[in-house]
């Protein structure tokens, strides 16, 4: 499908001005070939953020208060992937806090009463903060083998490296490999800790499902393998309709190729993570599109015939060329219609202690709430009453628009895509183009394009300032 409706005769369906559109919790979700598809057939493009990088560190509870999900509806989101720390709930062997627990489902509830879908990430980073010299978190303390020293743990600004460390740190790997082979019981542990979150979990209706492991180490084509097929197991036999996120080692997001295996399981996500090495490193962004690496996430997702979730991208405020660089990310993001979960979203972010863990400072609100340099509200379309197979977004000066082309099925109901009209167009109002025969009847509320139809077939619009 073209990329312009020049050839078209446009008809304007409607202009009218932004108001604030209150949601309704969402509905189920499931996979269905290349898309997530709510129950009456709707194709869901799931775009949120990460929360909260402070989460990972005592006492673990950052998002106490419900109101902090309030901003994230109005910037367009509809997900949030929500950080579990093990170490948090399971302290000791077979010992649950579960008080931890009840705050977590009280966060899953909050954001569920906003209309977002809630990913269950049980997170990790570098193992546990008992490892990588006191700069890892996520594990608890006692799943590091005897033979291994505990570290102190830090996460202060020395920590700042840990990306880099934890590829030569080799009691790092050697505490993966002891998880692996089960050498003390810790992954039993960890399997029966996934079966009682989710048989707690299995009845909030914001759940979507879970990421069985943040970026995990070990041999994709065997460890990692293993041990998602004995994750899906333990969290359906408590959570059976949940979909799960497949996350490969945690140096692809570098932008290389999982050798991941299929899982042998269904109802599942594709769900790797990506930040350009330069821009981490060096805090400036070349120009290099992320090309290649959305070729090798949406290659392995194609070719399992699943949907992709990129659950981690993002930058730091102070990046040089960042504006270009965030655009190019969500740019890949529609190339591929695919859903994705920007990193991160900190309400406990100050200038002083940053994130909070480890000196990182990719929050995307600052301490008074208001979005930071990192993040801009994007279109997309959020959901589709059939078949979506082109997005864009022109953000350029002389053609900022949204052009949308799917395969409608009339019976799925309506197409809504998400337009932030005062960021995009700079105006309160915004019209509907499709071409005449589409017999489409589109109207505009707040930020949120409706289009619906009576007939089935290939649809085309394009979304336009209305001044």
């Amino acid at each position: 499908m073209q990329r312009r409706l020049e050839a078209l005769v446009l008809a304007t369906v409607c202009a009218v001005s932004l108001a604030t559109t209150a949601r309704a919790a969402p509905p189920p979700l499931h996979v269905d070939g290349r898309f997530i598809r709510d129950a009456t057939g709707g194709a869901v493009l799931l775009r949120g953020v990460n929360t909260a990088g402070n989460a990972k560190l005592p006492p673990f509870r950052p998002l106490g208060d419900a109101h902090v999900f309030d901003p994230l509806p109005a910037w367009g989101m509809n997900v949030v992937r929500l950080l579990f720390t093990w170490e948090a709930y399971e302290p000791s062997p077979g010992v649950y806090d579960e008080t931890y627990l009840d705050y977590y489902a009280g966060v899953v509830d909050a954001a569920g009463s906003r209309g977002l879908y809630v990913i269950v990430d049980f997170h990790q980073d570098a193992f546990s903060r008992f490892s990588l010299g006191g700069c890892g978190e996520g594990f608890p303390a006692w799943v590091l083998p005897w033979w291994i020293v505990r570290a102190t743990p830090d996460n202060s600004a020395r920590c700042s490296g840990w990306g880099a460390s934890m590829i030569v740190d080799l009691a790092m790997h050697l505490a993966w490999n002891s998880f692996h082979t089960d050498a003390i019981g810790a992954r039993t542990r960890y399997l029966t800790m996934l079966t009682r979150v989710a048989t707690r979990l299995a009845s909030h209706d914001a759940v979507v499902g879970y990421d069985m492991m943040n970026e995990p180490w070990g041999d994709e084509a065997t460890e990692l393998h293993r041990l998602y097929e004995d994750a899906a197991q333990a969290l359906r036999r408590a959570h059976a309709q949940a979909i799960l996120f497949v996350s490969p080692h945690s140096l692809i997001s570098a932008g290389g190729k999982s050798a991941l295996t299929r899982p042998s399981f269904g109802n599942f996500v594709f769900s790797p993570h990506f930040y350009d090495g330069g821009v981490v490193v060096f805090h400036s962004w070349g120009g290099g599109r992320p090309d290649g690496a959305f070729a090798n996430m949406r290659g392995v997702a194609d070719a399992w015939g699943v949907p992709l979730l990129v659950g981690e991208y993002g930058a730091a405020p102070d990046v040089q060329n960042l504006s270009g660089y965030m655009a190019s990310l969500y740019d890949g993001l529609d190339a591929a219609l695919a859903s994705g979960a920007q990193w991160v979203y900190t309400p406990g972010w100050t200038a002083t202690g940053l994130d909070g863990w480890n000196h990182e400072n990719m929050s995307i609100s600052d301490d008074a709430g208001a979005p930071r340099a990192n993040f801009t509200p994007r279109p997309y379309p959020r959901r589709v009453a059939g078949t979506p197979s082109y997005f864009f977004v022109d953000t350029s000066a002389a053609g900022r628009s949204v052009e949308l082309g799917w395969d409608h099925v009339a019976a799925a109901g309506a197409t809504e895509v998400f337009v932030p009209a005062r960021v995009l167009f700079g105006t309160s109002t915004m019209r509907v183009e499709s071409a005449s025969g589409d017999q489409l009847a589109c109207s505009v509320s707040g930020d949120v394009v409706r289009c619906t139809s009576a007939t089935s077939g290939g649809k085309l619009i394009r979304i336009l300032s209305g001044s």
